[in-house]
């Protein structure tokens, strides 16, 4: 996996599973932000990481995942449960906690800057993904 590539990320906290997907699809939930050795490495700003041991041998790679937020898309994201986000469509209203991204604001780590004063900053890599809630 390489930085820009997306994953589906599933499973359980302890053992999950990651596949690659289209960027953008249904099922891409994480972006690939860095490929780094151990996880302490990934910018501290990262939604999520994925870490991957061979048996073969004692090497590891961790890729460094954002939320493949898709301006004007929706994702269930709920940060009160170890659920991984998930792209759902906008009008579904029996999908829990929708936001659809609004915008991406490049060198900003601020949501006062988002219209609907939500959204998701990124403070080491000064960015920040507006979002409005769906109801």
């Amino acid at each position: 996996m390489k930085v820009g590539d997306c994953l589906k990320v599933s499973g359980p906290v302890d053992r999950p599973e990651a596949t690659k997907a289209d960027c953008g699809s249904t099922v891409s939930n994480f972006k690939v932000a860095a490929v780094v050795a151990k996880s302490n490495q990934c910018p501290t700003d990262v939604d999520s990481y994925y870490s991957q041991s061979s048996t073969f041998t004692p090497e590891s790679t961790t890729v460094c995942l954002d939320i493949d937020w898709l301006v004007g898309g929706c994702m269930s994201v709920d940060p009160e449960n170890d659920r991984d986000p998930y792209r759902v469509d906008c009008a579904d209203s029996g999908a829990a906690n929708r936001q659809r991204a609004t915008q991406v604001l490049a060198g900003v780590a601020s949501v006062d800057q988002c219209a609907s004063g939500l959204g998701y900053a990124y403070d080491e890599r000064q960015f920040t993904v507006c979002v409005e809630n769906v109801a």
